[in-house]
């Protein structure tokens, strides 16, 4: 065997083998890598977005708390000052009874906006959820994407100094020397894009896991790593069953329900009960009536008066019928954003499903019928140009197609990876 084909043979061979190395780096990781549940658990935990809807869910329980209080009691405290002796002081106690429903009303809208502020924030926790996964998805590839380029830049260093080593010795011709290292600095630009990319995706990954920017993250796992989804008509089922978008229009509905009792109530009489005192010093200046005794004195007194009354207030003119029919409005308007959540959520886990089967589709092809026959293809040209019936620019150009192979192979891994976590988004609960 000549030095060229021994060179040849190196080259061919540490090619077809570095995709393979590469397959087999993505499955080992760092012991200080963060899984992406653990990520998913942070994010949630830790989002300002998140915080700031359940701190509203905690205002609205406040609001449900005074929706349940009664009107507080008014005292009335009056006085008067004649310029003569005589004064007159009152004090009074009125107690609005809230009658006809109006406590009830009050306490049903606050529910109703608890529940809703409670979905709002489970459904912000189901997006950021899904927002993490596709997040670290893009990690993953760029990081295998990486993995394969790095170990087909070694392989070809190496070749390189061989070739180098060969040229000087006459075994080989400069030009697969020039060949070679146009390769390996092509491959080294490639290798710093997908460096950067990978940089950009894991700093989009802190933000939204509100990692601190000053420590490093590392991603565990693989884009192949994910739980199997339900069935399609088990999907729909749960998701029309779980989906916190529409608990959130259905208690948007609820509370629009609840406001319609709410003005009704507001519309009938009330009444208030008023209970009062009032100390009257009474006299006539100047004049002296007799007493018991026989003797006079000026005619001058103290009287204690105890009074009440009832205040009832008629819904003659206002009934609140404006507001009870702009609330009938609001709930026949949320009843339809009802319906349009039911038809999108139905919609969305169907486009999912297939996104997921036709990405399965494809990644079954490239696995079966793709990368196996790149590497064949890689292995004749080799063999080709090793009884000298190829140059060493048909090896570069198959290495390069494979490399395109390998990369559409990682595309494939994140469009199923991808689908799955969008059944997860549409469902809510996706995996078995």
């Amino acid at each position: 065997m000549s030095r060229l084909t021994v060179f040849s043979l190196v080259v061919a061979v540490s090619i077809v083998s570095a995709p393979v190395r590469g397959s087999h780096a993505q499955s080992t990781r760092p012991p200080g890598d963060v899984t992406v549940d653990q990520l998913v658990a942070r994010a949630v935990a830790e989002n300002p977005d998140i915080q700031a809807a359940q701190s509203d869910a905690q205002a609205a329980r406040g609001r449900l708390v005074q929706a349940g209080l009664r009107p507080n009691p008014m005292l009335e405290l009056g006085g008067q000052k004649a310029l003569s002796a005589d004064n007159n002081v009152m004090v009074g106690v009125t107690v609005p009874l809230d009658l006809n429903g109006r406590k009830e009303g009050r306490v049903g809208v606050a529910v109703r906006e608890v529940e809703m502020k409670q979905a709002q924030v489970a459904d912000r926790e189901r997006r950021l959820r899904a927002d993490v996964r596709m997040k670290a998805a893009d990690v993953l590839g760029a990081r295998r994407d990486l993995e394969v380029t790095d170990n087909l830049l070694r392989v070809n260093h190496e070749a390189l100094s061989l070739a180098g080593e060969r040229a000087r010795r006459g075994a080989a011709t400069p030009l697969d020397e020039n060949l070679l290292l146009v390769e390996v600095n092509r491959l080294e630009a490639s290798r710093r894009m997908l460096e950067s990319r990978g940089e950009v995706f894991t700093l989009q990954l802190k933000a939204l896991t509100v990692w601190p920017s000053g420590e490093p993250l590392g991603v565990a796992g693989s884009l192949d790593e994910l739980p199997r989804p339900l069935d399609r008509s088990a999907g729909i089922a749960r998701a029309l069953e779980r989906r916190t978008d529409l608990r959130v229009a259905q208690a948007d509905a609820a509370l629009a329900r609840a406001k319609v009792a709410k003005e009704q109530a507001e519309g009938r009489w009330d009444a208030s009960i008023n209970v009062n005192y009032q100390r009257q010093d009474f006299g006539f200046s100047g004049l002296s009536g007799i007493t018991d005794r026989g003797g006079t004195r000026q005619i001058q007194d103290i009287f204690h008066y105890f009074g009440g009354n009832v205040t009832i207030t008629l819904p003659v003119r206002n009934q609140n019928q404006g507001n009870v029919a702009a609330a009938r409005a609001e709930t026949a308007a949320a009843e339809r954003r009802v319906e349009l959540a039911v038809l999108t959520i139905r919609q969305e886990v169907d486009a999912a499903y297939t996104q997921y089967e036709a990405a399965q589709r494809s990644l079954e092809i490239y696995a079966r019928g793709v990368r196996e026959v790149a590497r064949q293809n890689l292995d004749v040209v080799r063999k080709s140009y090793d009884l000298g019936r190829g140059t060493l620019l048909d090896v570069i150009a198959e290495q390069r197609r494979y490399i395109e192979v390998e990369t559409g192979y990682t595309e494939a891994l994140k469009q199923v990876y991808s689908a799955a976590v969008d059944i997860e988004r549409a469902v809510g609960s996706a995996t078995q």
